[in-house]
């Protein structure tokens, strides 16, 4: 296979990788009549209250962007809206009765993901993997986080420049 010559870029394996574990997750999800961002809200729903914009900071995407899925898994029943008990202008959202067996079934896509992702892997292959991916969303959320705080810094300089 092309992907096993070593002068293929890392980022190029992981882009390869990115987007066979997506077509092999969207292939496991269609046969429990699934989609995979539907199983991402519901799993960062399952057993809590969230506002959209604490679901949005966990899917690290802005609020406005889930609005749409929400309401489509609303009107599906699977997601209830309630207004927060201290403060009515925050809805909680949580998932329903009707979210435990596609919750059942994410377990079922997740084990056999699992089977699939990691097969030929020594239980010490699996840990040194997760240690090394958890080491690779580190430098890159340290690195977002800069970025984003120097945005905001040349922001800042900028409307001050602008000043009269």
């Amino acid at each position: 296979m092309w992907y096993m010559d070593s002068k293929i870029p890392a980022l190029a394996l992981f882009g390869q990788v990115t987007w066979l574990m997506d077509e092999h997750s969207k292939r496991m999800f269609a046969q429990f009549d699934m989609k995979p961002w539907q199983a991402g809200i519901l799993l960062a729903l399952a057993g809590k209250e969230l506002s959209q914009k604490e679901l949005a900071e966990r899917m690290n995407v802005t609020p406005s962007t889930i609005t749409t899925s929400i309401q489509k898994m609303e009107k599906e029943g699977y997601v209830v809206r309630r207004p927060d008990s201290k403060d009515q202008r925050v809805m909680r959202l949580s998932v329903t009765e009707k979210s435990c067996t596609y919750l059942e079934n994410l377990g079922k896509v997740g084990r056999m993901m699992d089977e699939t992702v990691f097969a030929g892997m020594s239980v010490e292959e699996k840990i040194v993997l997760r240690r090394l991916l958890v080491q690779v969303c580190d430098n890159l959320w340290k690195a977002e986080n800069e970025a984003k705080e120097q945005d905001y810094r040349n922001k800042t300089v900028s409307e001050r420049n602008e000043r009269p």
